[in-house]
C-alpha cells in the first residue's frame, strides 16, 4: 500500500544528508519515493503514520548469525570455543530436523524484528525450513548454504551436494520480491578441507555469490592453521581463490597487519561480534585499525547460543564501548561508525544494494524508535542516543519493503505466544 509517514525525524545514514527533521516520507510499492518538508500533492496515501516523538532510521542489519540456534540458548556457558563446539553444540545439531530449524528460525526472527532488525545473514543447516520462516514473517535475509553442510551431502557425496547447493543458491535468490538473497557457507578453514575451499571458490564464481565464512576467531585457530598450511587462514583463502570473490568474514579477531591489508585490498567485509567474542573468550577485533585503513566492518550477534540474544542494540552499545576501554582512548570508535556498521555496511555484507540508507528510490526497510522513554530522556543528540541509550524495547515500529512487520510493539506477521511455545517444546526434545 501507499504509506505516508508524517512528523518524521529521520537519521538517513546518507552522508550527504545525515539527519533531517520534521519530514514527510512517501512509500510506494515498497520503495521510498519522497522525503521532504511537505506532503506532495500527487501522493494519495492508503495509510498515514504519525512519527511524532519517534526517530526513524534504516532497519538494523545482523550480518552474522545462526538463527535457529535460539533453541540452544542459555544451555552451554563459560566454555572456550573449541570445547563449546565439540562437546556442547555439534552433538545437539546432529539431532536437528527441518521442524527444529523452522521453529528455531521463527523464534529468532520474532526476536530480531522486535529489536529493530530487518535483515540478517544466516549460516546454518536445513535452510529449506528457514526459507519458509522468511516467507511467512516478511523479514529480509541472506541464507548461506555450503557443500559440506548441505542436507544432501551424506546422500549424494560432495559432487552431488555441489550441484544441490548450486541449485539452491540460484533458485532461492530473489524470492519474495528480492527479500531473499543467498550466499555460500564456508564454515571455517579448520573445519573445511583444502579441496572444499577450492570447490567453494569455484561455486562462488559460477553463481556470483558472496562467501560467508568464520575467520581468525581465536588464536588457536590461527596457530593451528599455520602449523597445517604454513599460512594464516586469510592467506589460505587467498591461495585457494576464495578472496577473488566477495567475502563476508565473521569475527576476524586475530589478524596481523599483513592479514588486515589483504582484507582491505580484497574488499573483505569483516563482521564484528562483540558479545560472542567476549562470551567465548576469543578477544577483541581491532575495529579502530580497520576503520583507519579503510575497511568497512559490519556488525552481528552470532548465534543466540553464544550471545545469548539476537539484540543488535546491545551489539552497537558494546562495539562503541569496548574499544574505548581496551585502547584507553575515548575516541577509538565513534557512535556514527557503529551505526554505519549496523546499517549501510551490513547491506554490503549481505549483498543488498537498496537498503541500509533512507533516501529516494531505496527500499523502505526502516524502524521507528521512541525517543521519549525514560532511558532516552533528555534527548539531545540522536546519534549518541541510539548507540549509548536506546534499547531494543524502544523500537516501536518495523517495516520491510514497505510492509509493516511491527506496530506499537505488536508483531503483525508472527503469533508471538505460539512461536515461544513451539520453540520451547522442540528445544526440550533436543535435550532429551
Amino acid at each position: 500500500m501507499n504509506i505516508l509517514i508524517k512528523n518524521a525525524d529521520v537519521l538517513t545514514m546518507d552522508p550527504d544528508n545525515m539527519l533531517v527533521l520534521n519530514q514527510v516520507i512517501c512509500i510506494e510499492q515498497g520503495h521510498i519515493t519522497f522525503i521532504g518538508d511537505e506532503e506532495p500533492l500527487f501522493f494519495i496515501p492508503q495509510k498515514i503514520i504519525d512519527a511524532r516523538d519517534k526517530i526513524i532510521m534504516p532497519g538494523l542489519i545482523n550480518s552474522h548469525t545462526h538463527c535457529a540456534m535460539t533453541l540452544m540458548r542459555n544451555r552451554s556457558n563459560d566454555l572456550p570455543l573449541e570445547t563449546w563446539l565439540e562437546e556442547a553444540i555439534f552433538p545437539v545439531e546432529a539431532k536437528l530436523n527441518p521442524d527444529h530449524v523452522y521453529k528455531g528460525a521463527m523464534l529468532g526472527i520474532a526476536e530480531m524484528i522486535k529489536g529493530g532488525t530487518t535483515s540478517y545473514l544466516d549460516m546454518y543447516y536445513l535452510h529449506e525450513a528457514s526459507v519458509e520462516a522468511i516467507k511467512e514473517t516478511g523479514i529480509r535475509a541472506n541464507l548461506s548454504y555450503g557443500v559440506s553442510t548441505s542436507s544432501k551431502v551424506k546422500e549424494l557425496g560432495k559432487v552431488g551436494a555441489y550441484k544441490y547447493c548450486k541449485d539452491f543458491l540460484l533458485e532461492k535468490r530473489g524470492l519474495f520480491g528480492n527479500r531473499l538473497n543467498t550466499s555460500i557457507e564456508v564454515h571455517s578453514v579448520y573445519l573445511v578441507d583444502y579441496e572444499e575451499l577450492a570447490l567453494s571458490a569455484k561455486l562462488a564464481k559460477e553463481t556470483n555469490s558472496i562467501i560467508h565464512i568464520h575467520l581468525h576467531e581465536t588464536q588457536n585457530e590461527v596457530e593451528n592453521c599455520i602449523k597445517r598450511y604454513g599460512k594464516t587462514p586469510l592467506q589460505v583463502c587467498e591461495e585457494v581463490g576464495l578472496l577473488e570473490n566477495r567475502v563476508t568474514a565473521a569475527h576476524t579477531v586475530h589478524v596481523n597487519d599483513e592479514d588486515m591489508q589483504l582484507m582491505r585490498d580484497r574488499g573483505v567485509v569483516p563482521v564484528h561480534n562483540p558479545s560472542s567474542n567476549m562470551f567465548l573468550g576469543s578477544g577483541f577485533a581491532n575495529i579502530p585499525k580497520m576503520l583507519e585503513i579503510g575497511i568497512k566492518p559490519a556488525l552481528g550477534t552470532d548465534g543466540a547460543a553464544s550471545n545469548n540474544t539476537l539484540n543488535m542494540f546491545k551489539e552497537m552499545h558494546l562495539a562503541a564501548l569496548i574499544h574505548k576501554g581496551y585502547n584507553f582512548n575515548s575516541s577509538a570508535i565513534k557512535a556514527l561508525d557503529v551505526l554505519k556498521m549496523a546499517t549501510a555496511n551490513g547491506a554490503l555484507a549481505l549483498g543488498f544494494d537498496k537498503i541500509g540508507v533512507l533516501k529516494k528510490n531505496m527500499e523502505a526497510d526502516l524502524i521507528m524508535i521512541k525517543k521519549d522513554s525514560l532511558n532516552m530522556t533528555p534527548y539531545h543528540d540522536p546519534i549518541s542516543a541510539l548507540v549509548y541509550s536506546a534499547s531494543a524495547c524502544d523500537v516501536d515500529t518495523v517495516m520491510v519493503k514497505g510492509k509493516l512487520l511491527m506496530k506499537d510493539r505488536e508483531l503483525l506477521t508472527i503469533d508471538e505466544e505460539k512461536v515461544k511455545f513451539e520453540a520451547s517444546k522442540v528445544s526440550r526434545d533436543l535435550y532429551t
